[in-house]
């Protein structure tokens, strides 16, 4: 069956989530399965171990280690059990560490890390086309977060973090492939994202021109991923997911139907 796949004017790599997801869980508590419209809520925690970065500045190269954890809850907006569109609003950290040569040819290493601060997104994800037990879907999203440092060191020694903050945003498209199988539905697919950081207000220099301020990027914009969602068809749904190539991380999820 096709569908009408709403996204977001700028949609931004995060989680991606089922394609078979806005038909998986088909009774709720309140709202009946005949309803053109649910309501889920839930849970999102989303563990990024290397998110494979480079610093852009000119001269500049590979970014050592990129980490990034979030707790979040999560609402969606299921339109006859074919488009999801949901919101994110939760708690995460990062932390990093890079090198950069100065204009004597020293090489210095700053690590940074950050406290937990809000971070928010928007998406959207839906079922384009169903055969039998399988089903083809695209989807995209937009986060974002702005940090405040906890630490900062250079070569080793604390410097005063004031000030200092990192502005973080994500978008990406998917397109993917799920079958259902009894109470599991794997899924597989492919992601193109662009992953940017602009870390500013910094009191030691960071870049190799001896700024007090850098731009990060990812260095490979295509990934795959791969999952699996676990449902009987009533009331909640879990879903587990890792994400290759372009980053290494892992989701874990859980959604509750009204």
């Amino acid at each position: 069956m096709l569908a009408v796949l709403v996204l977001p004017v700028a949609i931004y790599s995060t989680p991606v989530g089922n394609t078979a997801a806005p038909q998986l869980i088909g009774d709720g508590f309140f709202i009946s399965r005949d309803s053109w419209v649910d309501v889920r809520t839930g849970y999102e925690g989303d563990f990024v171990t290397n998110a494979r970065m480079n610093q852009i500045d000119q001269g500049s190269g590979r970014v050592d280690g990129y980490k990034q954890n979030t707790n979040s809850g999560t609402v969606t907006l299921n339109v006859l059990d074919r488009i999801d569109l949901y919101g994110v609003l939760g708690s995460s950290n990062t932390n990093a560490d890079w090198r950069y040569t100065a204009v004597d040819n020293s090489v210095h290493r700053i690590e940074v890390e950050s406290d937990n601060d809000f971070l928010w997104a928007v998406g959207a994800r839906g079922i384009f086309f169903e055969w039998g037990k399988a089903c083809l879907g695209l989807g995209g999203r937009y986060s974002a977060a702005r940090y405040t440092l906890e630490s900062v060191t250079t070569n080793g020694m604390a410097v005063s973090a004031a000030n200092a903050h990192l502005q973080w945003n994500e978008w990406q498209v998917n397109l993917d492939i799920s079958y259902r199988v009894e109470l599991l539905t794997p899924y597989i697919g492919i992601k193109y994202s662009s992953n940017k950081t602009a870390l500013n207000n910094f009191p030691v220099p960071i870049a190799n021109d001896g700024a007090f301020h850098t731009h990060f990027r990812n260095a490979i914009p295509v990934g795959i991923f791969l999952g699996c969602s676990l449902s009987n068809g009533k009331y909640f749904m879990l879903n587990l997911e890792a994400r290759l190539v372009d980053e290494e991380a892992i989701t874990v999820s859980g959604d509750i139907r009204f």
